[in-house]
C-alpha cells in the first residue's frame, strides 16, 4: 500500500513539474510595446504629427504603476540575454529628429523620467533644415540622456537600393555620426519601415544589434531581432483608447514565419507561421492592408499551423498583415508584420 501511494505522489510530481512546464514552454516569456512618434504639435503634417492633447493623454497613461518605461537598448539586451521583463513594459522612440521633439516633447520626457531614443537620418542633419535639429542640438540632447540611433543617410527606401547603394548609405551616416557624435550608434530603425533580406544582411554586417520597422506588434523572444514591431502614433492613431489597448498587449509567439523576406515578389504572396501556444489557434484573427484598404482572406487553422490566402494582389508599396488573439488569462496576444512590394 505505501508503495502504491510512493508511485501516486510520483505521478502528481511528475504532472506538475513536467507537464505543466511542457505547457509553460509553448508560452513567451518576455513582451515589450514600442510606440513610435515624429511630430509634435505641427498640425500641418497629420500622418506624422500628434496633437498636445494627444501626447499629454499618453504621458498621463504612462506614469501609471502599471507601467515600466524602459530604454529601447534595456528592452532588447534583456530579451536577447533570456532575461526577464518586467510586467506591461513600453519603449519609446522617435523617427526623424524634428524641432518639436527638442523644443516640445523631450522637456516632457525628461520631466517624467522616460527613457527615449532618436532614430537619426543624417543627411536631413547636415543640409541644416530649419525643420529639424541640428548637430548642436542632438550632441546637446545626447548628453541630456536621449539615445541616437540610425536612421540610413538619405531617408531613401532601402528594397529599390543595390547592394553598394544600401552598403553607401550606411557608411556615410556612420562616418557622419563618428564625425558628429564620437560614436556609431547600434540600433536602427528602417526609413518607412521598409525592409528586405539584403538589408537585413547587411545591417548585420555592419554589426547593429537590432533594427526597427513600422509595423504594429508586440516584441518578444520569437521576434526578428533585425524587422521589429512599434505602434505609430499620429493624429488619426493617438487616441488614448489605442494607446491604453497597446500598451496591454501581449506578443503572440510566432515562429517558422512565410514569406522569410518582408520584400515580397509574389503576389498575392502565401503567408503562414506557427505558434508556440496551441490553444491560441483557434480565436486567432488576422487581418491584411494595403493602400485599397482591407484585402478579404480565407485562414486556416492546421493544429499550431496557421496559413492565409489573399483573394486579390496587393497594391504596390506597403502593406500590413495584424493578427490578435485573447489567451485563457484574458489577455490580448499581437503579431504584426509588414511586407513591401
Amino acid at each position: 500500500m505505501c508503495l502504491k501511494k510512493i508511485f501516486l505522489l510520483f505521478n502528481v510530481f511528475f504532472y506538475i513539474f513536467f507537464i505543466n512546464n511542457t505547457i509553460l514552454a509553448k508560452n513567451i516569456k518576455n513582451s515589450a510595446v514600442i510606440f513610435m512618434y515624429h511630430k509634435f504639435d505641427v498640425p500641418k503634417y497629420p500622418s506624422t504629427n500628434i496633437l498636445p492633447e494627444q501626447f499629454l493623454s499618453h504621458l498621463n497613461e504612462f506614469v501609471s504603476e502599471k507601467y515600466n518605461v524602459a530604454s529601447l537598448e534595456y528592452i532588447v539586451d534583456t530579451i536577447i540575454n533570456d532575461g526577464d521583463l518586467p510586467k506591461n513594459t513600453i519603449g519609446i522612440s522617435i523617427d526623424d529628429a524634428d524641432k518639436s521633439f527638442l523644443s516640445y516633447a523631450w522637456p516632457k520626457f525628461k520631466e517624467k523620467g522616460f527613457p527615449v531614443t532618436l532614430f537619426v537620418n543624417t543627411s536631413i542633419i547636415s543640409s541644416n533644415n530649419k525643420n529639424y535639429l541640428n548637430w548642436d542640438e542632438i550632441r546637446f540632447l545626447m548628453k541630456d540622456g536621449v539615445t541616437i540611433g540610425a536612421h540610413s543617410h538619405n531617408h531613401d527606401h532601402l528594397p529599390e537600393k543595390t547592394i553598394d547603394e544600401i552598403k553607401n548609405e550606411i557608411e556615410q551616416s556612420n562616418k557622419i555620426f563618428l564625425n558628429e557624435l564620437g560614436k556609431i550608434p547600434n540600433l536602427f530603425a528602417y526609413p518607412y519601415g521598409e525592409a528586405d533580406k539584403r538589408v537585413i544582411d547587411i545591417l548585420k554586417e555592419y554589426k547593429y544589434k537590432v533594427a526597427f520597422g513600422q509595423h504594429s506588434g508586440v516584441i518578444n523572444e520569437t521576434s526578428n531581432l533585425y524587422y521589429l514591431p512599434r505602434f505609430s502614433l499620429n493624429e488619426k492613431y493617438g487616441n488614448i483608447d489605442r494607446v491604453k489597448f497597446a500598451s496591454n498587449t501581449k506578443g503572440l509567439g510566432v515562429y517558422d514565419f512565410i514569406p522569410d523576406d518582408p520584400h515580397i515578389f509574389d503576389n498575392p504572396p502565401f503567408i503562414g507561421f506557427s505558434l508556440l501556444d496551441y490553444s491560441l489557434v483557434n480565436n486567432i484573427d488576422c487581418f491584411i492592408f494595403d493602400s485599397n484598404g482591407r484585402v478579404e482572406s480565407d485562414i486556416f487553422k492546421f493544429n499550431e499551423r496557421i496559413e492565409i490566402r489573399l483573394k486579390r494582389k496587393l497594391t504596390k508599396g506597403r502593406s500590413r498583415l495584424n493578427c490578435t488573439a485573447k489567451d485563457k488569462k484574458g489577455s490580448w496576444r499581437w503579431f504584426g508584420h509588414q511586407f513591401y512590394l
